[in-house]
């Protein structure tokens, strides 16, 4: 597992699509922020390097996430759906990759409109075409219009959003993740088929390789991202 780590911002890794721009959209979104930084689901608070100096980070997490699952001390344990903070103390909120994960993600991002301050930014991703994960705490999806509904009800302003992944990355990036699990339950099976792990690398790897080609090749084209991107302005 150590080793599929490492290669995680690499075209060998089922997962690449997912992974490999996460470096370049921390960069590009924390470069800017000041004040008073909440990272909600801050998990190894990853996020907390690439804000500039003078900036206040408080990174949050629920406890049975933090102390079982990821083993990490945040700054503060809190549910995200009833935060331990003040009415419009925080500048910004990152909410990457959570929301999913709450089972009232209404109650979310209620709260986080009254912690923020006026003009204060939400920086938020969720999953899309994406498989279900960290069971059975994986509760939700959303298209674009269903963000901008939620939006407009919580009194938030868009102000950019980003559909991650060209059709065929995304069919790429499920396709590696069904045949890396099926591979797996095999071993785990001790099936016969097992022995297809060692041709499952170069699968992976030719599979990445032909859909970032498409891509690269191909105009954008929204209509089946396995990820959004979007800042919300507290109007």
């Amino acid at each position: 597992m150590a080793l599929l780590y490492k290669l995680r911002n690499t075209p060998l890794h089922p997962q690449w699509f997912a992974f490999f721009r996460d470096g370049a959209f921390l960069e590009a979104s924390c470069a800017d922020l000041a004040g008073i930084v909440v990272d909600i689901g801050c998990a190894d608070a990853k996020s907390r390097e690439f804000l500039p100096a003078g900036t206040t980070y408080i990174g949050v997490d629920y406890r049975p996430t933090a102390t079982e699952w990821y083993r990490t001390r945040p700054d503060l344990y809190a549910d995200a759906q009833a935060l331990s903070l003040g009415d419009e103390s925080v500048d910004h909120v990152l909410l990457l990759d959570v929301l999913e994960h709450i089972p009232e993600p209404g109650r979310c991002l209620a709260e986080i409109h009254r912690v923020l301050k006026r003009q204060g930014t939400l920086t938020l991703q969720v999953p899309f075409l994406y498989p279900i994960h960290d069971v059975p705490l994986d509760f939700h999806r959303w298209t674009r219009h269903g963000l901008h509904q939620a939006a407009k009800l919580l009194g938030f302003r868009i102000v950019s959003q980003q559909p991650l992944g060209h059709p065929a990355e995304t069919a790429a990036l499920n396709a590696n993740i069904a045949m890396s699990k099926t591979v797996l339950n095999w071993m785990s099976g001790r099936n016969p088929m097992a022995l297809t792990v060692v041709a499952l690398p170069f699968a992976v790897l030719i599979l990445n390789c032909l859909a970032w080609l498409v891509a690269v090749l191909s105009h954008g084209d929204d209509m089946m991202p396995y990820a959004y991107r979007m800042t919300w302005v507290k109007a």
